[in-house]
């Protein structure tokens, strides 16, 4: 009786291991800093959300191994910024970006220890930008003030109206 209770409790713990790597694209959820947040590769889109103060909060759409539309990620990061304005988000989880490497180094810069892996799983230089999408991604790239905070970056100091994703090549 003993050594089937101990069967069973093997059986038990190796339900669960793989029930948590499972998540977030087969790798377990604490793999990453917030045990809510979802490691790199985990097919998610970037959230980008204008919060009313001005600022612009990017965000992986990925929690706890799911999906969410930025129509509910923003709301909550912009909260403590006076509330979303508007949002969107990209294609997926490789987001096209003007200038990639200088964007991913200022983000380990600024003290976001997983870099770009925070809020995506590939940058990719774009195939085409519009002009307000290029010239908001600049500014973001060059001018604004990044800060990471709760593994979201916010931007201060770059014009939220003018957002927008590029295109893929």
């Amino acid at each position: 009786m003993t050594s089937r209770r101990l069967l069973s409790g093997i059986a038990a713990i190796a339900i669960f291991v793989a029930g948590a790597l499972s998540a977030c694209g087969g790798t377990t959820v604490f793999d990453a800093p917030d045990p809510s947040a979802c490691a790199s590769g985990h097919g998610c889109p970037m959230a980008v959300c204008a919060c009313t103060d001005g600022s612009v909060i990017l965000d992986t759409t990925c929690e706890s191994g799911s999906c969410r539309p930025s129509e509910q990620v923003c709301p909550e990061r912009c909260e403590p910024y006076g509330g979303a304005a508007r949002s969107f988000e990209s294609f997926d989880d490789e987001v096209p970006i003007p200038a990639c490497d200088t964007f991913c180094a200022r983000l380990g810069a600024n003290g976001c220890e997983l870099g770009c892996d925070t809020l995506f799983s590939q940058c990719l230089a774009p195939g085409a930008c519009s002009a307000e999408a290029a010239g908001f991604w600049k500014c973001v790239v060059t001018e604004g003030v990044m800060t990471c905070e709760d593994n979201y970056v916010r931007v201060e100091g770059c014009d939220a109206t003018t957002m927008g994703i590029c295109n893929k090549i």
